[in-house]
């Protein structure tokens, strides 16, 4: 029996996510659509226009998602309406709009992972066809073009969701584009294909887009592992590159010396604004267990612990660890294991030297004794 398709459509609050699930119905491609739409506040407006939409059949499924998102505190509710729609037999396909705040990853991987009480799993009889992210030029350009707005207070802490929302998905449609001028749409599409550089890109007015290429796509490569907050294996074959003639370019700062936590907390004050995003692990001279995970977009920035180093395990862990990990061998230093520094940094006219050899000057020195109550990264 074939799996039904599951489309996960991510984005940001007003990017036009409903407005392409009003497409998907129009242009239908299946004759029964199984939809679940998330609204993190009480009232399910997208649900209610979709149901009073000409294009919503009385042979769709409609399943409203309120009070939470569904990357989080509805995932329950989640997995048991997918399971429901499934077992139905009323569906061809679903299509799954979460809300403005939900994350695709959480998302993906409970299609990977859940199973129910008699431990049927649900990848058994549902497959993720492609996870899609819609990106509204509108407000990228007033959250990260710093010729408009990238330090604007009202959007600090929306910017690692869009962020993450771009980063995961097969499908990015880069909508809203008769709101942009056509230097604005130049320098965020080098921006999104920096950020996004396997995704299938589609550019989009009003989230009008043909259905062959979003649906049936079977884009989603369910045997890649997913990936978790902490991976960072995504970095490792990261190259410099340069993005079109609007300077934005990409670089990694790689060091196996870790950092002063003075020198760079103080650094981290004086951040270059041509720095859009910023991403990795980095390990402190005072804390030599601990990974640190270092996620930045605009000003809003996460440096947080996230898991240990397996250098700090006992040899017998570690020569386990080498057997099961073959490629821990080709980044193990002889001194450090497998600490180090690694961020990637992704922006527009960036000076690169200049960031080089002031992150260079906050490298801990074997000279130098610090105490860790002197850390300001310290936990407690």
């Amino acid at each position: 029996m074939a799996k039904i398709p599951v489309t996960v459509i991510s984005g940001y609050l007003g990017s036009g996510k409903t407005t392409l699930i009003l497409e998907c119905l129009k242009n239908r491609v299946h004759e029964r659509i199984g939809l679940i739409v998330n609204d993190f506040s009480e009232k399910n407006v997208d649900a209610d226009t979709i149901a009073r939409s000409p294009y919503f059949t009385e042979k769709d499924e409609l399943i409203p998602l309120s009070k939470g998102s569904i990357s989080s505190d509805l995932l329950p509710k989640l997995e048991k309406a997918l399971f429901d729609l499934a077992h139905s037999g009323n569906v061809d396909c679903i299509l799954i709009e979460g809300s403005g705040i939900a994350t695709p990853q959480s998302i993906a991987q409970l299609i990977m992972e859940s199973e129910d009480e008699k431990g049927n799993q649900l990848s058994d009889i549902l497959r993720i066809d492609s996870m899609i992210t819609i990106a509204d030029a509108q407000r990228l350009a007033q959250q990260f073009d710093p010729e408009i707005g990238k330090y604007n207070h009202e959007f600090l802490d929306s910017n690692q969701l869009i962020i993450k929302q771009i980063e995961y998905c097969d499908i990015l449609l880069f909508n809203k584009l008769d709101l942009v001028a056509d230097r604005e749409k130049q320098y965020l599409t080098n921006l999104l294909r920096t950020l996004q550089p396997n995704a299938r890109f589609i550019e989009t007015t009003f989230s009008q887009v043909s259905q062959e290429q979003i649906i049936d796509t079977y884009l989603f490569d369910s045997t890649k592992p997913l990936l978790e907050d902490d991976d960072t294996d995504d970095l490792s074959d990261r190259k410099d590159t340069e993005a079109g003639d609007l300077g934005i370019e990409s670089f990694v700062y790689r060091r196996r010396r870790p950092f002063h936590p003075a020198r760079f907390d103080a650094w981290l004050d004086r951040w270059p604004r041509q720095v859009s995003r910023c991403k990795g692990v980095m390990w402190l001279i005072t804390q030599p267990d601990d990974v640190f995970k270092v996620s930045q977009s605009g000003r809003a920035m996460d440096i947080i612990p996230s898991g240990y180093w397996i250098a700090s395990l006992k040899q017998w862990e570690i020569d386990k660890m080498f057997d099961i990990r073959p490629h821990l061998q080709d980044i193990w230093h002889e001194r450090f294991g497998d600490r180090m520094i690694e961020l990637v940094f992704i922006g527009k006219d960036m000076d690169k030297k200049h960031i080089i050899e002031s992150l260079d000057q906050c490298l801990y020195l074997d000279t130098e004794v610090i105490p860790y109550q002197s850390d300001p990264f310290r936990i407690g």
